[in-house]
């Protein structure tokens, strides 16, 4: 670092510590906020209230910090854990300008990927509606903190679970560090994942109901499909090399195809719910399992070391869950190859 971008660096900070003040992170905080209970079969879930709290997104971390005042609110903030001394917010501070609006706000943000990625944005973002479902309901016009609204699916789910409210959509976008009159949201002891059969299946029924309205059943009802990632494949994202051998086989085995970027939110839920069997490579698009009927197949391609979330989101829903792992991986491109034998063992 040259020594101007340093000085200008020191300079920034000091600033803006005159302004934000030095930073307190404390785990006693519950006379910094409110708090209430709300049950999903036997799990608990606590709504906490905190009048003219803050909310700070460090995107170099990627982490959401709620905080009253110059305290940071440890237990309420997402993605935090233990906050060592080289944390970026508290070796750099806040080095922005606190947006302050006069307005209470319920917020459903959520740490990791949410703002742009479907597993997150299902199985994390979601459920939060449903769990602050009473506070929702109190008022005509409704001011909610999102992690993002500009993905159709985003839209389109929010605005299947909130009807006949004027709503006003904040996300980061704009601004990273926003204090309001007072912040509503949920706790979730799971971090990224709501693995609740209760709150899950509450959020199924609701999103199906809804696309039952939209859409006949009839034409989303395929048996047995495959989710291709033909549309990864464009993007240079997680794929199948043998992809096309794979869909080969299936399709005459009675599967249909489907790349699932080319259906809406209630699109995709109706034709999970309506079949019986999923084949799937490791991804998002997997996340359409939360709309599956109990006893559902569901076999996923995978590797030992990827992530085993659909197993056990599959045992929380209740699904009849298989893997099958991949004989090849090439890391240059991100790409498995599975043999036709492995499938026809399981199908």
């Amino acid at each position: 670092m040259s020594k101007i971008r340093r000085i200008y660096k020191n300079t920034l900070r000091y600033f803006f510590l005159s302004i934000n003040k030095k930073l307190i992170v404390k785990n006693k905080i519950n006379k910094y906020f409110s708090s209430s209970n709300i049950n999903f079969g036997k799990k608990i879930y606590k709504i906490f209230t905190i009048e003219n709290g803050k909310i700070y997104m460090d995107a170099s971390e990627n982490k959401y910090f709620y905080m009253f005042k110059n305290i940071i609110l440890q237990k309420l903030s997402i993605d935090v854990g233990k906050i060592s001394k080289n944390s970026n917010i508290l070796k750099f501070g806040i080095t922005k300008f606190c947006k302050r609006l006069n307005y209470n706000v319920i917020s459903i943000v959520s740490g990791r990927d949410a703002k742009d990625n479907y597993y997150h944005w299902v199985i994390d973002v979601l459920p939060r509606v449903i769990i602050l479902q009473n506070e929702i309901k109190k008022n005509k016009s409704l001011n909610l903190l999102v992690p993002n609204y500009f993905k159709n699916y985003q839209k389109e789910s929010l605005n299947t679970l909130i009807k006949n409210k004027k709503v006003n959509f904040i996300n980061f976008s704009k601004y990273k560090f926003m204090q309001f009159k007072k912040i509503i949201l949920s706790s979730n002891n799971e971090k990224f994942e709501y693995f609740n059969f209760s709150l899950l299946s509450n959020l199924k029924n609701k999103v199906l109901v809804e696309a039952n309205k939209r859409y006949k059943k009839s034409k989303y009802t395929y048996k047995k499909i495959f989710i291709s990632r033909a549309d990864a494949n464009l993007k240079y994202k997680r794929n199948l090399k043998n992809n096309l051998e794979i869909e080969n086989y299936l399709i005459k085995n009675g599967f249909q195809k489907l790349v699932l970027s080319n259906y809406s939110f209630l699109e995709q839920a109706l034709i999970f719910n309506n079949t019986n069997l999923v084949i799937g490579l490791h991804g998002a698009g997997l996340a359409n399992i939360i709309f599956c009927k109990k006893k559902t197949k569901i076999i996923e391609i995978s590797l030992l070391k990827w992530p085993d979330m659909y197993k056990r989101l599959s045992n929380c829903l209740k699904l009849a869950y298989k893997k099958i792992l991949a004989t090849e991986y090439h890391d240059a491109k991100d790409q498995v190859t599975i043999s036709v034998s492995k499938i026809k063992n399981l199908l």
